[in-house]
């Protein structure tokens, strides 16, 4: 998990301005979360990923328990990727013809 320092007038890296507050990214991850569910895919998933790695950005940690779910959404999300990327290079193995 990256942790970036935060400036008065500047945001760490993970922040997204279009999400301002922990509430708005986590409706974000609800919203995604239910398409993965009706359509379970790489993209969808990588979306989600990347929606769970933005709420661990110290502007987000508005309250322990907020930290608590990013870390732990981080490590689900993460789990998820892995086994897509899994499946992904048993049904397609490496071949140096298709590199």
């Amino acid at each position: 998990m990256q942790i970036q320092a935060v400036n008065a007038d500047k945001h760490s890296v993970l922040f997204d301005p279009e999400l301002p507050t922990a509430k708005e990214v986590m409706a974000a991850m609800c919203c995604v979360a239910t398409q993965y569910a009706l359509n379970p895919t790489l993209e969808i998933a990588k979306s989600a990923s990347s929606l769970a790695h933005k709420l661990t950005a110290p502007e987000y940690a508005e309250t322990k328990l907020i930290v608590e779910i990013a870390k732990r959404m981080v490590f689900q999300w993460d789990e998820v990727l892995r086994e897509h990327l899994y499946i992904e290079t048993q049904l397609m193995p490496a071949s140096n013809t298709l590199q």
